[in-house]
């Protein structure tokens, strides 16, 4: 696995090291450059015209939807050293600064939903258009769209590679997050002792109201009756895994969505082929 180099200046990141153990999908809402994009977010200011450090650590490229230009196609760019973080969730959450701060963001370069004219043509939101064989359809409504724009065969195997190798280096548990929430609810929970039930529970990343992981010492209270809800009322299934989730919002560690955080955003979207990469970790 290749990785470019393509860092930001340091003023639009945060350098201080911090440890990660969260890993989020998201898409660019844009073209097949991952260039571009760093570059726009080396350009971007905030309202006093300062920096913004908004951006991912990772864009992974894609196809051209003008001419298939494959040239970027599943090549993997890198913004910021993996040490430093950046604002890359943008969730109202009191605790948004420490969920950037233990994250590690990846870019697909995608437009993401799409409209289908009468006349069979697939309109991004910008009014561009996507040619029909890298449209996919999911058959049913994600978030008021059912066509999107395909992530390719070239970038789910790079995504793949590179969260192998994050988890690696970081110790990230890729079966936690929305890996875990294709699983169906397991009712056993509820007749398990309470020792075993905090094993469960912290096997499967759920926290207590403290937000940290259950001690396991057998004992009844509010933090282990609080995971136990949580994971009970957690959505489930292949499209429900993608929407918003209590848990991520907690600091869940693992694999998570960037939909898992906000409910006004599509990336990433269930595509059939994503879900089979994550299932397949």
């Amino acid at each position: 696995m290749e990785i470019i180099k393509n860092h930001l200046p340091s003023d639009e990141y945060f350098p201080n090291k911090t440890e990660k153990d969260t890993i989020i999908l998201h898409h660019t809402a844009g073209s097949h450059r991952p260039d571009w994009v760093i570059n726009a977010w080396d350009k971007d200011r905030s309202k006093g015209g300062k920096p913004s450090r908004v951006g991912t650590h990772y864009v992974i490229g894609g196809l051209s939807t003008r001419d298939n230009n494959s040239e970027w196609d599943g090549k993997i760019l890198e913004a910021l050293p993996l040490d430093g973080w950046i604002h890359h969730i943008g969730s109202k959450n009191s605790n948004n600064v420490e969920l950037n701060k233990k994250s590690i963001g990846i870019e697909i370069c995608n437009y993401g939903p799409l409209t289908k004219s009468k006349d069979g043509t697939y309109y991004t939101y910008v009014n561009s258009v996507v040619p029909e064989d890298q449209v996919i359809d999911l058959g049913k409504n994600f978030r008021g769209f059912r066509y999107y724009h395909s992530y390719t065969e070239k970038q789910l195997s790079s995504l793949k590679d590179l969260i192998y190798d994050l988890s690696s280096k970081f110790g990230i548990d890729v079966c936690k997050g929305i890996n875990e929430l294709f699983e169906v609810y397991d009712e056993r929970v509820l007749d398990m002792n309470v020792f075993n039930q905090q094993i469960f529970l912290n096997s499967k990343g759920y926290l207590g109201m403290n937000g940290k992981p259950l001690v396991e010492d057998g004992i009844s209270g509010r933090h282990t009756s609080y995971a136990l809800r949580t994971y009970k009322d957690s959505k489930r299934g292949e499209k429900n895994a993608f929407e918003y989730q209590p848990l991520a919002n907690e600091g869940g560690s693992g694999i998570w969505s960037h939909t898992s955080y906000r409910k006004d955003k599509f990336d990433v979207y269930p595509h059939p082929k994503l879900i089979e990469m994550l299932q397949s970790l």
